[in-house]
């Protein structure tokens, strides 16, 4: 309709459209308009793998926070998952939390809300590839920005781990692990699982967390509703409903769902052995499921590109009304009429006038049609 044909034009006019996966919407950057600018001179490969970006500082700023934010992410998730077990002073001693999950959850559930709130402005607060991932598929994220936020998160991963490793007691490591030498560490344990079993269930509840994260966050619609805030919030709170949900599902010896293929990487890559067992399913199952959404995501129109240049489209429509309201309101026209053939001297006072306008001024029998020239404080218009 004529909304979509606005979107379009607008889509034609504004080369700076940018989506980066953020929760948080801002105002971009000089270094992010010169980039969009330039964007226009690259070829359809370079904008689809997002290579306009790479040689501006601004995208290695969100890459090195989602290298922090995972790393500290990861180190502290590591640290509420022991102090759930707590086991003092031996493995046989009964956990501080029983079921175990339900300390795991709820602590990594505040862990996830707080981070995000604090890192979403800067990166958009992933601290997970299964986002990254699944944020790339919809076209909410460049290639190049995902691969490089993938790697930082796996990076930080291994810091996280390797901090937690070198601070606490071996005994106190070992809190954690089960009788199939998984989950030292606070790491995660399939235990008995089949690989097929692994899979569905991290596949499942992997889909659930993408679900509301796009439901609340990434897609414009909602976003709208729920905000900065309450989004990441409402997707901290479902992850930690799964880890409590999945983790009490079979055995103690079972850690539950991952969700996040980085924060069960590093205490595995750290501890290796017995740990790194069938590790691959902690990312084939939750990028699986980013898969799925993008399909979906993609099948279930309109695309959050679409809806952007609406909302552009109709947001410039309501400024030009604005702007012509206030034009008609301001406007105080001095009319003085002189001799017998009806010359009129008329002078507008206007606080701005953006653009050329045209008036259409009546005196006398005769309606003229006059054009109205900006000056630096009044537009004179004399007849």
């Amino acid at each position: 309709g004529a909304m979509a044909s606005d979107a379009r034009q607008r889509r034609a006019r504004n080369p700076m459209t940018r989506f980066t996966a953020n929760i948080v919407r801002h105002e971009p950057s000089p270094q992010e308009i010169k980039a969009a600018k330039e964007s226009r001179n690259f070829g359809f490969l370079e904008k689809l793998l997002g290579l306009d970006e790479l040689k501006y500082a601004y995208l290695w700023k969100a890459v090195l926070i989602e290298l922090f934010g995972t790393t500290f992410f990861v180190a502290a998730s590591i640290g509420a998952t022991l102090s759930s077990f707590g086991r003092q002073p031996s493995p046989d001693v009964p956990p501080v939390i029983n079921p175990v999950a339900l300390g795991v959850g709820i602590a990594n559930a505040i862990i996830m809300a707080v981070l995000i709130l604090s890192l979403a402005a800067s990166s958009g607060g992933h601290m997970n590839p299964m986002i990254s991932f699944a944020t790339v598929l919809t076209g909410h994220t460049p290639l190049a920005r995902g691969v490089l936020y993938i790697g930082a998160q796996t990076l930080g991963s291994v810091f996280g781990a390797l901090i937690m490793r070198d601070s606490v007691p071996e005994s106190t490591q070992k809190w954690s692990e089960n009788s199939f030498g998984q989950g030292k560490l606070g790491g995660c344990a399939m235990a008995g699982l089949s690989k097929n079993e692994h899979f569905l269930i991290e596949f499942a509840f992997s889909m659930v967390v993408i679900i509301v994260a796009y439901g609340c966050a990434f897609d414009a619609r909602q976003a709208k509703v729920f905000g900065p805030v309450l989004a990441p919030i409402l997707i901290a709170i479902t992850i930690g409903i799964c880890i409590y949900g999945s983790g009490t599902l079979l055995s103690s010896e079972y850690s539950g769902a991952g969700m996040n293929p980085a924060r069960c990487f590093g205490p595995a890559a750290v501890i290796g052995g017995d740990a790194l067992d069938g590790h691959y399913v902690y990312w084939f199952a939750p990028f699986t499921a980013g898969a799925v959404n993008a399909i979906v995501y993609h099948l279930a129109p309109p695309h959050h590109r679409e809806m952007y240049y609406e909302e552009q489209a109709r947001l410039l429509r309501d400024r030009q009304k604005e702007h012509e309201e206030n034009l008609r309101a301001e406007m105080k026209v001095s009319t003085s009429r002189r001799g017998s053939m009806g010359t009129v001297a008329t002078t507008t006072e206007l606080k701005s006038i953006p653009t050329t306008t045209e008036l259409k001024i009546v005196g006398g029998n005769s309606a003229m049609k006059q054009r109205a020239t900006r000056t630096d404080k009044a537009v004179h218009i004399d007849a």
